[in-house]
C-alpha cells in the first residue's frame, strides 16, 4: 500500500515539476507579436548604407492627377521655385505646360543641392501627345534647354467589319473600330443612307483604315478611313477615299462618282426622327400647324454639322427656335437649326465647310426635349428635308479615273482576306496619290 502511494507520489511530483517547467519556458519566450529589441536593431541598415542608399540622382514617373500642374509637381518635389519659373519658362517656348491632362506622364530625373536643403531638376521629359516627346534639360545653374522630338511611329492597317445589331456605332466600337474613322464613315454614307430608317439588325458593314501605333506606350491614332461598306436589303454601298491630281481627298463610289454632295441628308450623327415634315399637331400650343422642318432627337451636347458649304446668315437667339443658325449656301437654298444648346465657334458672317461643327442638340425655345429642328429652304419656301434630290458634285474622268480603278484593285486584293487584324501594308501600294502619315 505505501509503495502504491509512493510511486503516485513520484509520479504527480514528476508531472507539477514538467508543468513548471513548460510555463517557465513559455513565459520567457518573446511574444511572436513583439519584436526583439536586439533583432530590430540588427536589423537596421549602417548609418553608412543609409547615407549611401539616399545619394541622387533620383528618377521618377509621376501620372498627372486631376487639379496637377507642372508648377505643382516641382514643388512637391521640393525644386526651388526660381528654378522651377526658369524651367517652365524655357519649356513654354516648345509645349504649354497647360495642356497637361489627367492620366499624362510626366518622367523627372533630379538631385540633392550641393548647398541647399532642396533638389536641382536635371532633367524633364513629357509624352506631348502620340506624334511627340518634350524634353528639358539642365544646361548650367537654374538655365534649360527644351526641345521637342517627332517620335517614329509604325505604320500599320485595320480591315474592321461586323453585322449591325444595335446601331452601327455601337456594334462597330465593339469589333474595335476607330470613334474617328466611324464619325468619318458615318458622314460620307449619310448622302445616300438614312440612319435611322435604312440601317437595320443584321446589315453587314466593314472599314478600312490606316493607324500609326507607338509600340513604346501601346498608344496609336488612326489615319485616314481607306475603304468601307454598308449591305442595305441585300444591295452593297461601297466607297473609297482618293486624291484626284490637283484636288482634295475624297470618297467616290466603284464608278467613281463623288459620295459628297451639296446637301447632307442628316446634319446629325446617331440621332432618330421624332417628327416630319407638314401638317400636325404643335406639342405646345395644341393646335394643328405646319412643321416647317424635321426634328431629331439626340442627347444634350450632342454635335451638329453643317449640312453643306456656305456663309452663316444669322446666329443668335430667335424667339420660339431658341439658339438658331441660319447658313446661307447659295442664292436659292438655305439651311436652318433651332433649339441648340450651344453654338460652337461660329457666329454670323462666317464661312463653314459641310461637316463643321456649328453648335449642339438641346431644348432652348419652344421645346418639349432634347431635339435638333432643321430646315431646308429654296427660294423663299420650305421643303422636306426628306425628299430633296441631291445630284453628285462630281465624276472621275481621264486619267484621274484610271488611276482609281487602279487603286481600287490594289485595295481589294489587300482585302481579300478580312479575317487579318491588323494587316500590314506597304504604304506605297496603296493609293500612289496620296502619302500616308503625318
Amino acid at each position: 500500500m505505501r509503495q502504491g502511494l509512493s510511486k503516485l507520489f513520484t509520479i504527480g511530483f514528476c508531472l507539477v515539476l514538467a508543468y513548471g517547467l513548460i510555463f517557465y519556458v513559455s513565459f520567457k519566450r518573446p511574444n511572436p507579436s513583439i519584436e526583439d529589441p536586439s533583432q530590430v536593431a540588427q536589423s537596421k541598415p549602417d548609418p553608412e548604407e543609409v547615407t549611401e542608399a539616399e545619394e541622387g540622382p533620383y528618377d521618377e514617373t509621376l501620372t498627372i492627377k486631376e487639379g496637377d500642374t507642372l508648377a505643382s509637381i516641382l514643388s512637391r518635389l521640393d525644386i526651388p521655385s526660381p528654378q522651377a519659373h526658369e524651367a517652365m519658362t524655357a519649356l513654354s517656348k516648345v509645349y504649354n505646360p497647360h495642356d497637361l491632362r489627367v492620366d499624362q506622364e510626366v518622367y523627372v530625373i533630379y538631385d540633392n543641392q550641393v548647398e541647399g536643403s532642396h533638389y536641382d531638376l536635371k532633367f524633364l521629359r513629357i509624352r506631348a501627345d502620340i506624334d511627340h516627346d518634350v524634353e528639358l534639360v539642365r544646361t548650367g545653374s537654374n538655365h534649360f534647354q527644351a526641345t521637342k522630338y517627332k517620335k517614329d511611329l509604325k505604320h500599320d492597317y485595320m480591315n474592321v467589319g461586323g453585322n449591325i445589331q444595335v446601331s452601327l456605332y455601337s456594334d462597330a466600337l465593339k469589333e474595335g473600330a476607330s470613334p474617328k474613322m466611324l464619325y468619318d464613315m458615318i458622314k460620307a454614307f449619310s448622302y445616300d443612307v438614312d440612319f435611322q430608317r435604312d440601317i437595320q439588325p443584321g446589315t453587314e458593314f466593314s472599314l478600312f483604315y490606316d493607324v500609326y501605333k507607338d509600340e513604346e506606350s501601346g498608344l496609336e491614332r488612326p489615319g485616314e478611313l481607306l475603304y468601307a461598306r454598308l449591305v442595305l436589303d441585300g444591295k452593297p454601298y461601297e466607297i473609297y477615299r482618293f486624291q484626284a491630281p490637283g484636288e482634295v481627298p475624297g470618297y467616290y463610289t466603284r464608278t467613281g462618282e463623288a459620295v459628297r454632295k451639296a446637301l447632307l441628308r442628316t446634319p446629325i450623327d446617331g440621332a432618330r426622327l421624332t417628327s416630319g415634315f407638314g401638317n400636325r399637331k404643335h406639342p405646345i400650343q395644341g393646335y394643328t400647324k405646319m412643321h416647317k422642318g424635321v426634328d431629331f432627337a439626340a442627347p444634350k451636347g450632342t454635335p451638329i454639322m453643317a449640312a453643306g458649304d456656305g456663309v452663316i446668315e444669322r446666329c443668335n437667339r430667335y424667339g420660339g427656335y431658341g439658339n438658331y443658325i441660319c447658313i446661307r449656301h447659295n442664292g436659292s437654298t438655305k439651311t436652318a437649326y433651332a433649339h441648340m444648346s450651344r453654338f460652337a465657334k461660329v457666329s454670323a458672317g462666317s464661312r463653314v465647310r459641310q461637316g463643321q461643327i456649328i453648335g449642339y442638340v438641346g431644348n432652348t425655345g419652344s421645346a418639349t426635349g432634347h431635339h435638333l429642328h432643321f430646315e431646308i429652304i429654296q427660294n423663299g419656301k420650305h421643303i422636306n428635308p426628306q425628299k430633296v434630290t441631291q445630284l453628285p458634285k462630281s465624276k472621275l474622268g481621264g486619267k484621274a479615273l484610271r488611276e482609281f480603278k487602279d487603286a481600287i484593285v490594289r485595295i481589294e486584293k489587300l482585302l481579300q482576306d478580312k479575317n487579318q487584324q491588323p494587316m500590314l501594308i506597304p504604304a506605297s501600294k496603296l493609293l500612289p496619290s496620296e502619302s500616308p502619315g503625318p
